[in-house]
């Protein structure tokens, strides 16, 4: 049986993690089935080197963005970098940007403010925004309630299906990755199951959140075919229809 093609939605191959390997990595993605990943920036140090990627191989695709997780490191005139940025080289989304509320976590009004920032640049710009929410999907949706115009992904979607069900409403796609390949993620595996097609996507997060047949190694996205695999025991249906609609979904989302 051929391996279908896919998409990866959300993959940071850009990262230090892929230097020694990043040509062979993307070689293994290619003979897994990856047609396109697309790569998500997380600081201002990181947005030159995806852009650099890109132009090299023109399936790798960039977005450019402030991460909740640094913004400790982030600067206020950052958010006028961005946009000075992506007004100057192709760009198909804003982000990785969101919340986290982990007790480890950066001040929260500081997340808040950097997060409603890069809301406002993408709906300045028109373009979707890729979201990073941990702890924190109550917050994200109140968030996105003030921007109707807006769309975009929550990446490694954790909330509830009744959130999964409010942002899908707001015109936001839900996207999966390795955590759904665990057993014992009975709550995520439900929400994973139940998504409706029209607004699933499936990622790797690579380097990080290696599916169970990796865990504790480096992930990256010729495992992609791994999440999408449990997709397909979980809900039932064949993996060509899985493939088909997180393809058109990806494409409709970033204008591939």
């Amino acid at each position: 049986m051929p391996i279908p093609t896919l998409i990866d939605a959300h993959c940071h191959l850009d990262f230090i993690n892929f230097d020694k390997d990043r040509d062979e990595v993307i070689q293994r993605a290619a003979q897994n089935g990856i047609s396109d990943i697309i790569i998500p920036g997380v600081s201002t140090s990181n947005w030159q080197k995806i852009k650099a990627l890109c132009e090299q191989h023109k399936n790798l695709h960039p977005c450019y963005g402030l991460h909740p997780y640094w913004v400790d490191q982030h600067q206020e005139n950052d958010l006028e970098k961005l946009e000075n940025f992506i007004d100057n080289t192709t760009c198909l989304g804003i982000g990785e940007c969101g919340l986290d509320f982990r007790a480890e976590q950066a001040d929260k009004k500081k997340q808040q403010y950097f997060f409603k920032a890069q809301l406002d640049i993408a709906e300045r710009k028109n373009l979707p925004v890729i979201i990073h929410s941990v702890r924190a999907t109550e917050d994200v949706i109140q968030q996105l309630r003030k921007y109707p115009t807006l769309t975009g992904m929550v990446h490694s979607y954790s909330g509830s299906y009744e959130q999964a069900l409010q942002l899908i409403e707001l015109g936001f796609y839900i996207s999966f990755g390795g955590a759904i390949t665990y057993e014992h993620a009975r709550k995520l595996r439900k929400v994973a199951s139940k998504i409706p097609l029209t607004s699933l996507l499936i990622e790797t997060d690579a380097p990080d959140q290696p599916d169970a047949s990796h865990q504790h190694e480096r992930n990256e996205p010729a495992y992609l075919t791994e999440v999408i695999n449990v997709l397909v025991k979980l809900r039932s249906e064949s993996t060509t229809k899985i493939a088909h609609h997180t393809i058109s979904n990806v494409k409709n989302l970033f204008g591939l």
